[in-house]
């Protein structure tokens, strides 16, 4: 991290950690997430019943099941397909396997793919040096010092560039950065996870093609697959983000692990080389074994123990592509992790990492009872509520604001916040009213205005727009009391494209309201990232000078007050 570098990072932490006051951006906000529909896929795969390709619906109802126990997994959805047939698809609570999922990392994969187009094509060799393909590297100097590095070192995650995604949230020029950055080590020799790594390759791909990375894919791919609504974030140059920023529905992105399940092919028309996926899917690098049981090939990881492919992305998005058995499996979550250490693997492999016959005999009873379980699953196949006597104490009244620390708490989720570099000028008001029968709470903050419908035992959608990024927010809610029997109204905001979820909590007490917002992934989850910053001696002076602190309890603290708020607000007058 050069200097310049580190004081727009100092800079931009300081901001977020001060509650006192709104977060300015350093870099001007920009609209990423544009309104995607709801809606089905086209080309969606055939549906088969789980025994006729040789699994039981027993073994699907346990798996979703156990998904459901495991609070600490955060499952929001569940796609199985075996023999390019999808057996088994559900959606947990308030999702919607109809919505464009963001992917995280996962999207790194397609990336890959993207690069093995160019290869098949004869436009790109893995084995050529990345400053030969730039300008920007034009100079003597800088192909001297970045001799060595080549394409595969980018798809292996062994550049050894330093510059990361926390530093490019205040840059503008992420090729120049990368190029002019310092090295932690020889490329070629060490693995270390990157996702500048995977935008270079997106910037590979657009020099070398002469198109997008999007244009390639759409043309190469998603239109032959029949995957439409696909998006992708770009910098502020214009170049997809690569390592993360897709948008993609479900069963798109399930259609891409088959087609690398499938050696290359769809529906009988080879669109990969099979060559190219071979050399994507060899274990190339072996990184540290905090991280899982799973080595890293080209942007793919890649089993150690099992014949097992991994799209693979933060909180829980990823795609395993069993290559034995032809299963695969997608799921979506908003879980505390960041590669393969959750729990979640050990259960998909004991469920679904050995040998299964190509049929069983059909069990009707079984599969009735495989889809009460996903109905069930469902928030929205339950009974909605009407309005009762415990809605009175809260509608038609209006709260307004008075802590000072409100400036810093608004509607959207932190993460997302800092995610799309759109931080919230403060809440000013909070009311609540009824909307053809359903309760509607108004938000208001200092620049804006949101209208959100919150469905009483079933979720009401609605599309929420933050400064032009727009985001399908399923919202549910329940009147009841709490420990002193104060009168409560709990909100659950589930941002269904996203794995964020915001809570939030309005309590009576006399004539004041408590706001308490919370939301996931939340405190666990970023005291733990600051603590392990702290760690470093390359961000723990920064933390130091930004949050006042490095302790751990210290860094707690302060991701409560962050995260976790609790704001009074007093009623309106008339």
């Amino acid at each position: 991290m050069n200097l310049t570098t580190a004081s727009r990072t100092f800079q931009l932490l300081s901001r977020i950690m001060d509650v006192r006051t709104a977060t300015e951006p350093l870099l001007p906000p920009v609209a990423e997430k544009p309104p995607i529909p709801l809606g089905p896929v086209s080309q969606p795969f055939p549906r088969s019943t789980p025994e006729s390709q040789g699994v039981s619906s027993r073994h699907l109802q346990s798996f979703l099941e156990e998904l459901d126990r495991g609070r600490e997994l955060y499952a929001q959805s569940a796609l199985i397909l075996r023999n390019g047939r999808v057996i088994c698809e559900a959606a947990y609570g308030a999702q919607d396997l109809r919505a464009a999922k963001y992917t995280f990392s996962a999207c790194k994969s397609v990336v890959s793919l993207a690069v093995g187009l160019l290869v098949d094509d004869g436009l790109l060799r893995v084995d050529e040096e990345v400053a030969a393909i730039f300008d920007e590297a034009g100079s003597g100097s800088l192909r001297r010092r970045m001799k060595g590095m080549t394409v595969e070192d980018l798809l292996t995650m062994r550049s050894g560039v330093q510059f990361t995604e926390a530093e490019a949230l205040t840059e503008t020029d992420w090729v120049r950065r990368f190029l002019g950055d310092a090295f932690k080590g020889e490329p070629g020799t060490e693995f270390a996870y990157n996702s500048l790594n995977t935008y270079m390759l997106a910037a590979v791909v657009r020099r070398r093609a002469g198109k997008s990375l999007t244009d390639l894919l759409r043309e190469r791919l998603f239109e032959p697959m029949g995957i439409t609504d696909a998006y992708w974030e770009t910098c502020p140059k214009g170049i997809e983000k690569g390592g993360w920023g897709l948008y993609i529905r479900p069963e798109d992105l399930a259609k891409l692990g088959q087609l690398v399940l499938n050696g290359g092919v769809w529906r009988g028309r080879r669109l990969l080389s099979r060559a190219y996926l071979d050399a994507a899917l060899t274990a190339h690098a072996r990184p540290p074994a905090e991280t899982g049981d799973y080595n890293y090939g080209y942007q793919i990881w890649v089993g150690r123990q099992e014949n097992v492919f991994l799209f693979n992305g933060m909180l829980g998005q990823n795609v395993l592509g069993f290559r034995d058995s032809g299963i695969l499996v997608l799921t979506h979550a908003g879980a505390d992790t960041d590669f393969q250490e959750s729990r979640y693997f050990e259960i998909v492999s004991r469920y679904f990492g050995g040998r299964f016959p190509d049929c069983l005999p059909e069990d009707g009873e079984a599969y009735a009872a495989l889809g009460e379980t996903v109905r069930a699953l469902s928030a929205y196949n339950r009974e909605a509520e009407c309005i009762d006597a415990r809605s009175e104490p809260f509608l038609h009244r209006s709260f307004t604001v008075e802590d000072p620390r409100a400036v810093s708490a608004g509607l959207l989720p932190l993460s997302l916040q800092a995610l799309h570099n759109n931080y919230t000028a403060g809440v000013t008001s909070v009311a609540l009213s009824v909307k053809g029968g359903t309760p509607e709470l108004i938000y208001r903050e200092r620049d804006a205005l949101y209208r959100l419908p919150v469905g009483l035992g079933r979720p009401a959608v609605s599309q929420l727009s933050f400064r032009g990024n727009v985001f399908q927010v399923a919202a549910l809610g329940r009147f009841t009391h709490d420990e002193e029997e104060r009168p409560v109204f709990y909100i659950r905001l589930a941002f269904i494209e996203t794995p964020c979820v915001r809570i939030i909590k309005l309590v009576l007490d006399g004539d004041c309201l408590l706001l308490r917002q919370t939301e996931t992934p939340g405190v666990p989850y970023v005291s733990g990232k600051l603590c392990q910053a702290a760690q470093s001696p390359l961000y723990k002076p920064l933390l130091l000078m930004a949050a006042g602190g490095a302790e751990e309890d210290f860094l707690r603290y302060k991701t409560r007050q962050i995260l976790s708020p609790e704001i009074v607000c007093r009623a309106a007058e008339g």
